[in-house]
């Protein structure tokens, strides 16, 4: 199970990254939108970032686990 796991490794760090790329652009688009003052525009995408890594991390420690329990 580890080598599914680890073999998809490059494939998930270009998800990421493009995720991220992703949630900043969307952020900007709803900030210019939604008429909200600029400054706050760091704060919301560093929260974001924090909450997407949070999940990714999430992920990540579940398919550890899976791999040691067994089938």
């Amino acid at each position: 199970m580890r080598e599914k796991c680890k073999g998809n490794e490059s494939g998930m760090r270009l998800i990421c990254g493009g995720a991220i790329v992703f949630l900043v652009g969307l952020t900007i688009i709803l900030f210019k939108e939604l008429n909200i003052p600029r400054y706050w525009t760091p704060a919301v995408i560093g929260v974001a970032l924090m909450v997407a890594g949070v999940v990714v991390h999430k992920i990540k420690r579940a398919c550890n686990h899976r791999e040691i329990e067994p089938i």
